[in-house]
């Protein structure tokens, strides 16, 4: 019989020898040893209504009993089982029968991938395959892949199914070795055992495999040495390979090997007239690049990217390749000088259509890439070109993509209207100088266009005739003047712009438009307020605008967002328009009352006007905004009450009336309590709130952060406080964000809202951004609170912040936070030994308080200095003085299992006194150099010592001989 392999794949098995084979090759049509990942595709199988076989439906749900399936939106399994209406196996999600016969003879439980977002994850099946497969004695079809079955073997039994003609076990995490009975698959013409572990020291099975035409063992650890001549026997007898002219390999794919001289792969070269494509992606070449490849006349495609060791550039064979259209060299260490590759590959003009030349070392200008008239694609990122860019004009280019960042790149651009059909253009971290050229507007493909961090100083107006270009960045450049109509007028696809950090002083149909940090210092230009409806989101946060901010805002009905936080606007409140649903004016100079928000309307989910100059009494009309899930009314003057149409915000998750000027007073209301019930920030900070804490407050289950400081707040503290769920359970808080309104399947549909909070962290006062991920904390600090502290906050696992400090409560200190403040109050007693067996205490402040007692002793609580604990007046041990006739305990006493403290106190005389180690170091010193320095002093005392010393080793030597002779004798006698 004479085999028919088509196609193999060996890609990525750690070959480190390569034999010279000898084989007849002529019929076989493609040979492969890659990484392609070539899909096996079988027309859909039309299944007859046939009664399936009762011993074949058995074995199949013995078979499913073998295996897990722990996903619940995708169930593997939903069809099977043992009703009555599931008898039909032939019907179940996976299985195929014979139309004819009922047999089953296709089981395909391999998976996919599902993604969400930027989250993807394969509904894997785990387990054990179950050798009841074997009563499946048609099947010709199994697919598994893309399943976890844990390192373990692949089944011998699998080499029992002789009728296989298609078996996919990839990627599955198998280990070990591929059984030998593989070789009973005579059948076989597919079969994938890539992406696992295993080990091939063995290919015998192989060639009695004489049907097989794709064979794919990528990722393998080969550990035998004639696996190429195991291969050979696939394909019929020829003559000698190396004098062979009949050969028909075509393409051959070695990547992901572990290859590093020429010699392990020379025997390719022999196929010069055959040899389209060659895979030599990612494996470990060492030197130059082997000069024979010029020698593959046909050659289309070669790929060397990713060995690092690669260094030279393209040698002068390269020039030979008149067909070559794919070059890929990147991520090696090419340092060639760029004009003279190009010269190199001066066959290939007519042919290379894409050239990866990145992240590499090559230097010089860009030379006239014109004249490849075929080039579509040319990486050069990540060099280190220092020259010019094309500095004689050439011919119209047929360039659709050009990446020339993160280089070194000098001297004004070229007249871009040379290169027409580019779609993509990546010029930047360069130093190019001068204007963009006003070729660019013939650019009329171009989608991405940036030229950020460069020295370029003008933007031509013909920017406004690139109809399709969606993202436009010239950041960090010194661009200068005004943006005029012209400039933006017909940019109707423009999704992205990034114009800051240069000196311009501003017209487009804009989905999002970001102007951060662009240090605009000017009024605003007439034609701002005519931005298209579509515009969804405006940006113009952190400049320094003057001018009426309603003259903007007034014009914004399409609008979504609104962010003109940090500008410099003043005067009253403007109109929020009708349909915005993220407000954020905060960090301005507006003044007066807020009654103006009276108008808005149930659009509004964020409002954030903290930081400015805002006064009088808050509006009683927030009924109007029932959508509203964060208010910040922060840093502002207000006074009065809060109002009450605030509780009808039932969406409301934060609320910030916090800080300085505020001046709300009155009771806390207790409708925060039973109305807002998804609050999770509560941040009343520097008000003058007054009263005791309502303990129907406990009902906020959701509530993270809670801080009433700096009130006047009475009474006790509420036991409730452990009904905070989120203190307790290990789930941890979530970003709040919120989906805007007519942007769906646009990547700006979440905007995130990123809210700030003053809190008492780590002993300062500091803003933590975005508090609501991780941070779960109580500040109840500057009030008059009594009592004792409720032993219920220690039972808040999750409670990483505690502030009760300057109040007047008493009882004892707590344990268990990592970070607590409980100083000037009363408290009294022993600090517990619990907080020294702490491991992530990070932050303690027990000052001022009537503590006493030693302080426990661990690594954590003499790693503070003196401060957390001064002002305890009879608070002692280290870090403070030691306590008065304290001394450490003895290593030598073994107080075993004693758990009696009074019997320890009856033993207290056990432990040696200070008294006693003074005069123990007095006696040895004494003693010691009492006899020392007469030795030294008197020489004749010196000459005795010694000579007593040498008589009593010698007696002492003499005594031990005698005495180990006579043992000797007497175990002689025995």
């Amino acid at each position: 019989m004479v085999p028919s392999l088509k196609e193999l794949d060996l890609s990525g098995c750690g070959l480190s020898i390569l034999v010279p084979f000898s084989a007849d090759l002529a019929n076989s049509s493609f040979i492969t040893l890659s990484v392609l990942q070539t899909s096996f595709g079988l027309t859909s199988r039309e299944v007859n209504k046939t009664l399936c076989l009762e011993n074949e439906r058995a074995a199949l749900l013995e078979f499913k009993r073998g295996l897990n399936d722990d996903f619940d939106f995708v169930d593997h399994f939903s069809t099977w089982g043992d009703d009555e209406e599931k008898q039909e196996c032939c019907k179940w999600k996976g299985i195929e029968c014979d139309r004819r016969t009922g047999h089953v003879t296709v089981l395909d439980l391999h998976n996919e991938v599902f993604c969400s977002g930027n989250a993807c994850v394969a509904p894997i099946l785990t387990g054990k395959l179950s050798p009841s497969l074997l009563d499946l004695q048609h099947l010709n079809y199994l697919d598994l892949s893309v399943n976890d079955f844990e390192s373990s073997e692949i089944p011998r039994f699998i080499g029992s199914l002789k009728r296989l003609q298609y078996l996919n076990l990839s990627d599955c995490s198998f280990s070990g070795v591929i059984p030998i009975r593989f070789e009973n698959l005579t059948s076989l013409k597919t079969l994938d055992l890539g992406d696992n572990n295993l080990i091939v020291n063995d290919l015998r099975w192989l060639s009695h495999l004489s049907s097989l035409e794709f064979l794919r063992l990528s990722g393998s650890n080969f550990q035998v040495n004639n696996w190429f001549q195991e291969i050979t026997k696939l394909v019929p007898s020829q003559p000698d390979l190396a004098n062979s002219s009949l050969i028909s390999l075509s393409a051959l794919h070695l990547c992901c090997n572990e290859f590093s001289f020429s010699s392990e792969y020379s025997w390719v070269f022999h196929f010069s007239t055959s040899l389209t494509s060659i895979d030599l992606f990612y494996n470990q070449l060492i030197g130059q690049i082997d000069d024979r490849f010029g020698t593959l006349m046909y050659l289309e495609h070669l790929d060397l990217a990713g060995n690092f060791k690669i260094k030279g550039g393209v040698p002068r064979s390269f020039g030979n390749l008149t067909h070559l259209h794919h070059l890929d060299m990147s991520n090696t260490q090419t340092d060639q000088w760029l004009p003279e590759l190009f010269h190199r590959l001066s066959g290939s003009r007519k042919s290379l259509e894409v050239s990866g030349l990145n992240d590499n070392s090559m230097f010089g200008s860009i030379v006239n890439v014109t004249t490849f008239s075929s080039l579509k694609k040319l990486y050069l990122q990540k060099n280190v070109l220092n020259g010019v860019f094309m500095e004689r004009p050439g011919q119209v280019s047929t360039l659709e993509y050009l990446d020339l960042s993160d280089n070194q790149m000098r001297g004004p651009l070229p007249d871009l209207a040379l290169f027409p059909s580019l779609r993509e253009l990546h010029l930047g971290s360069n130093q190019f100088q001068g204007k963009i050229p006003q070729g660019i507007g013939k650019l009329s493909q171009l989608r991405i266009l940036d030229v950020s961090s460069n020295g370029l100083d003008g933007l031509p107006e013909s920017m406004g005739k690139l109809s399709h270009l969606e993202s436009f960045d010239a950041s960090y450049n010194v661009l200068k003047g005004k943006i005029t109509e012209s400039h933006l007028s017909n940019l109707s696809s423009l999704v992205y712009v990034d114009l800051s950090f240069n000196s311009l002083s501003l017209k487009t149909s804009l989905i999002g438009f970001h102007l951060f940090s662009y240090n605009i210092s000017d009024t605003l230009p007439s034609w701002f307020s005519d931005f298209s409806p579509d515009l969804k989101i405006l940006n113009l946060s952190n400049n320094q605008i003057s001018g009426r901010v309603s003259d903007l805002i007034e014009n914004t009905y399409g609008y979504r967002v609104t962010d003109l936080s940090s500008i410099n606007f003043s005067g009253p409140l403007p109109l929020v328009p009708t349909n915005v649903q993220i407000v954020y004016l905060h960090r301005n100079q507006f003044l007066g009352s807020i009654s103006s928000i009276c108008q808005s309307n149930t659009a509004t989910t964020s409002l954030d006007l903290s930081r400015n100059r805002f006064s009088g009494e808050l509006p009683d009309c927030w009924m109007n905004m029932s959508n509203l899930a964060v208010l910040n009314l922060a840093y502002n003057n207000f006074s009065g009450k809060v109002p009450p149409s605030l509780g009808s915000l039932r969406n409301l998750e934060a609320v910030y009336i916090r800080h300085n000027r505020n001046k709300l007073t009155r009771r806390i209301p207790a409708w925060i309590g039973t109305d807002l019930l998804n609050l999770r920030i509560l941040s009343l900070r520097f008000n003058r709130f007054y009263g005791s804490i309502p303990s129907i407050i406990c009902r906020l289950q959701s509530l993270q952060i809670l801080d009433l400081s700096a009130n006047g707040l009475l009474g006790e503290i509420p036991h409730c406080f452990n009904n905070f769920t989120l203190y307790q359970d290990d789930s941890s808080g979530e970003p709040m964000g919120f989906d805007i309104q007519g942007l769906h399947g646009n990547p700006l549909t979440y905007y995130l809202y990123i809210g700030d909070l003053l809190i008492q962290w780590k002993n300062q006062e500091s803003e933590y951004k975005n508090p609501l991920l991780y941070l779960m904390t109580i500040d109840l600090s500057s009030n008059e609170l009594v009592g004792s502290i409720p032993k219920e906050i220690a039972e808040m696992r999750r409670l990483q912040s505690l502030n009760l400090s300057r109040n007047d409560l008493n009882g004892s200190v707590i344990e268990g936070i990592s970070q607590m403040n409980l100083s000037r109050n009363k408290l009294s007693g022993v600090i517990p030994q619990g907080l020294a067996n702490l491991t992530f205490l990070s932050v303690l402040d027990l000052s001022n308080n009537h503590l006493s007692g030693r302080i426990p002793s661990s690594t954590q609580l003499q790693s503070f200095d003196r401060s957390p604990y001064s002002d305890n007046v009879q608070l002692c041990g280290p870090p403070l003085q030691e306590c008065p006739g304290y001394a450490p305990p003895s290593p030598l006493i073994d107080y075993g299992s004693n758990n009696n403290p009074q019997e320890h106190d009856d033993d207290e005389e056990e432990f040696p006194s200070l008294e006693f180690y003074i005069s123990m170091v007095l006696g040895f010193f004494v003693a010691f150099w009492g006899i020392l320095g007469c030795l030294i002093v008197n020489s004749s005392w010196r000459n005795a010592y010694f000579t007593f010393l040498t008589d009593t080793t010698s007696w002492l030597n003499m005594i031990s001989r005698v005495w180990f002779a006579r043992l000797k004798k007497k175990l002689r006698r025995a």
